[in-house]
Formats: C-alpha cells, sequence, structure tokens
C-alpha cells in the first residue's frame, strides 16, 4: 500500500508513555504532502527509498515512525490551481517508538532529525517527551536555587562578566581582572568562551590564579564569587581538567556545549566525581537555529537539551542586543529553562551578548527575576573602569528588583548615572562600534 495503515495513525491510537512526536517545519514543490511525511517517518525508523525483505509489517507496525499530522500553510481544504508549481509549506507531525532508542539524546536526535536533515527544508520544531524519557536525565545538580544559595545572592539578578580580553590574557593577567571585579562585588566569573587551554596560559594555571584572587577577596568582604574556567575539549580530556580544576579550588565548570555536544556536557554533569555547577555558553547555536529552514528551533538547542544534559546556567543571545533574536523566541528559551520538566531543577537563564544597565528593566519585564546578565563590554568600557562598571551593573540589578527606576538609583551611584548617559535605556545599537545586526 502507498498509504500503509502502520504507519498513518490518529495520535489518540498511540500511548503517549511510548512515543516521542516530533514536529517538523517542511517546504518544497511535493505533490503529495501525505506521502512526503510518509517517507520522513520510514527513512528514520525502519525503511530506506526502497522496500527491504526485512522490513516486515510486523517490524512497521513496531519500530516504525506513525504520521499523526499533516497541516498545510495555508490549509486548503480543496484544490487551488493558482497553488499549482509553487512552493507548499507544511507542519508534519511524526511519533517514533520510544523503544528504537530509549534515555538515548544521541540516538533520539539521530532518529528525529537524522538523513532527514539534509533533504530540503525540514525544520525540528519540537519534540514532545514521554516521562520516562525525561526522567532519564538528571538535569541540573544545583539550578537557580542553588546557585543562589551558594552565592548569596536570594532576590535580584546575578551578574556575570568573563574574562577579557577574548584571548592572549596571562595568568597574571587573570589574577589582577578577577580581583578587581571580585573586590566590586561581582557575582561570577568566567572565562571567555575564545579562551583556550594555551601554552600562555594553561587552564590549570589560570584557576589557580584566579582561585587564589577570590580567596583574598573572600577574606576582605566576605562575598562568594564563582570563577568557572572553560574545559571546552575532547570528552575525555575534557573529564581530566573538570576533576583537575575542581581539585584546585574552581567554583563552577565553563563548556562550550554545541561544538562538543550536549551528551559530552552530561557526562560532565553526572559524574559522580565532579560536584561542580556547569555555565553553558552558546556559541556554535546559530548554526544549529537561525536557518528559517532547516535545523532545530532555539528552544531546543538552547532550552530542552542545555537543561536535560545538566546546564545549570545557559549564556544566549538576548532580543535587545548585538545578536538577531526575536523576543518572543529568547522568552520562550528562558520558559523552557524554567517550567516545570519532570522533577528537574531550574536552569538560571542568562541572557547576554550587548547587554548593558539600561536593558536590564526590560529583561525583568519579560522574564520576572530569575535571570543572569552576563557583561562584557558594559562592564570593562565603563569609563571608570571595569570595578566601576561592576558596581553599577549591580546597583542597576538592585534597583530593578526593589522596583526602583534606573534614573532615581543613579542618583546616588555616579558610575551607573554615567553608564544610562553612555549607552542609554532600552535597546539602542546608536554607542556600538560593531553591531551584529548590521
Amino acid at each position: 500500500m502507498k498509504y500503509d495503515e502502520n504507519i498513518y495513525q490518529l495520535y489518540e491510537s498511540l500511548d503517549s508513555e511510548d512515543v516521542i512526536v516530533a514536529t517538523y517545519y517542511v517546504a518544497g514543490y511535493s505533490s503529495d504532502l501525505l506521502n512526503k511525511a510518509g517517507a520522513m517517518a520510514i527513512e528514520q525508523t525502519t525503511g530506506t527509498w526502497r522496500p527491504v525483505p526485512l522490513e516486515t509489517p510486523e517490524v512497521r507496525r513496531l519500530h516504525g515512525g506513525k504520521v499523526i499530522g499533516v497541516y498545510e500553510i495555508p490549509n486548503y481544504e480543496f484544490d487551488m490551481p493558482e497553488t499549482e508549481g509553487q512552493e507548499r509549506h507544511a507542519v508534519l507531525q511524526i511519533a517514533f517508538p520510544f523503544e528504537n532508542f530509549g534515555c538515548n539524546l544521541g540516538q533520539m536526535l539521530s532518529s528525529v532529525i537524522g538523513n532527514i536533515s539534509f533533504a530540503g527544508k525540514c525544520k525540528l520544531l519540537d519534540v514532545h517527551l514521554p516521562k520516562k524519557f525525561v526522567a532519564g536525565f538528571q538535569g541540573p545538580k544545583f539550578g537557580i536555587d542553588g546557585l543562589r544559595k551558594m552565592m548569596d545572592v536570594p532576590k535580584r539578578p546575578i551578574i556575570v562578566s568573563m574574562i577579557k580580553p577574548c584571548t592572549g590574557a596571562s595568568p597574571d593577567d587573570v589574577y589582577k581582572l578577577v580581583h578587581e571585579l571580585g573586590m566590586a562585588g561581582i557575582d561570577w566569573i568566567k572565562d571567555d568562551e575564545l579562551f583556550s587551554d594555551t601554552d600562555y596560559c594553561h587552564v590549570e594555571d589560570r584557576c589557580k590564579k584566579a582561585v587564589e584572587a577570590l580567596k583574598d577577596v573572600y577574606e576582605k568582604t566576605g562575598k562568594k564569587v564563582i570563577y568557572s574556567p572553560n574545559i571546552t575539549d575532547r570528552p575525555d580530556l575534557m573529564l581530566d581538567k573538570a576533576k583537575r580544576v575542581q581539585e584546585l579550588g574552581a567554583g563552577a565548570l565553563m563548556v562550550n556545549t554545541l561544538p562538543i555536544g550536549w551528551t559530552s556536557m552530561q557526562m560532565l554533569a553526572e559524574n559522580k566525581d565532579l560536584d561542580l555547577p556547569i555555565l553553558a555558553h552558546p556559541c556554535f547555536s546559530g548554526a544549529m537555529y537561525e536557518s528559517h529552514y532547516s535545523g532545530l528551533a532555539s528552544h531546543l538547542v538552547l532550552g530542552k537539551f542545555m537543561r536535560m544534559c545538566g546546564a545549570d546556567l545557559v549564556i544566549y543571545p538576548c532580543a535587545y542586543g548585538k545578536v538577531d533574536i526575536k523576543r518572543e523566541g529568547y522568552i520562550r528559551i528562558a520558559q523552557t529553562l524554567t517550567s516545570k520538566l519532570g522533577d528537574m531543577k531550574r536552569t538560571f537563564p542568562g541572557p547576554a551578548a550587548g547587554i548593558y544597565h539600561g536593558l536590564i528593566p526590560d529583561v525583568a519585564a519579560d522574564l520576572g527575576l530569575d535571570f543572569s546578565i552576563s557583561a562584557g563590554a558594559a562592564m570593562h568600557a565603563h569609563p571608570h573602569g571595569s570595578a566601576a562598571g561592576t558596581k553599577s551593573l549591580l546597583v542597576a540589578a538592585d534597583a530593578v528588583a526593589n522596583g526602583i527606576p534606573l534614573r532615581e538609583a543613579a542618583k546616588d551611584c555616579e558610575d551607573l548615572q554615567i553608564a544610562l548617559d553612555i549607552w542609554g535605556e532600552g535597546a539602542s545599537t546608536d554607542n556600538k562600534l560593531f553591531d551584529l545586526k548590521k
């Protein structure tokens, strides 16, 4: 049969705990969207482009994908002659048997967006997971509540900075900057994502310096500051580095998650010898979600899979910053990181990339107070220096948490007043030397 009843089924006929439902956007010049959906379901489960002897009806019934939804956009319920020869657009839903891959994210993704990822315009919009699949992942070890307790920051948005310049800093440079930011009251300091394990600044060498600096900060101020070195590497080497920096006293780990894969981060998060929170950086993610026609939706790339695989804090683009992402998109990522997902802890959303003082009220209006502000230039390019940039961001975050307008708070903080005068309030690109949106 062209339309095999083992492949075309109603969702109500399936047990929701036995399937993963994938939703796709597809476009093309197909004359038969039903057949296209069926071909996708078979390609990603039991078959290939031609029948093979061992692909029996029983194998298809038990292990084949099930087409449960085909919705053309616009939804023509009758023939429209003027559309002949034009590209057709549709949303498709296919249910995949859980037992085909179990609680294995890599194999699940290989099934739902494997070969079809290079078969024309096809984008994975969402995956709805059974409870037993979600339960197979530990998620964040610390989450929002655990991180707030570690940093002793119960209410306001947390302030994160990174080592700048992105590359070229020596271990002594790291000590100086970490100490300066720590004394200014910063909550979290991370390596830049481009700061690798190099001959001029090995990750262990700079970790020792950062820990030494923050020990002095704590002794002088009582402020607990987290430092997360970038340990991105081959998985086996990364695990060794994680254990070593933990021994040296690092407060967290930082991983460029997408270049190495979500499950490599999961390996760290679920390792019983490690007890450090993980900050996940979004570099490379644009290659996965930015196309209108292919890849995966951003809330999967930077939200659901990051959280399931153990990220305690996820840095990702803010709609008001220097890179393009829709406002609804960055909000949806935050919702995916913080909404109920089985028994998993919530992950801190970290809107970033071109963020400055005047944007904190806008982000708080979108996300509430559970977010981090990751500031680079807004901190280090402050006319009075990095410490002034740090203190003024902290004042701004406190003001927003207490419902005080920024200009009102700036009356008692000259550095905040200067920042607002330079960069303004609300989204603006007037003062950016480089604007990646242009």
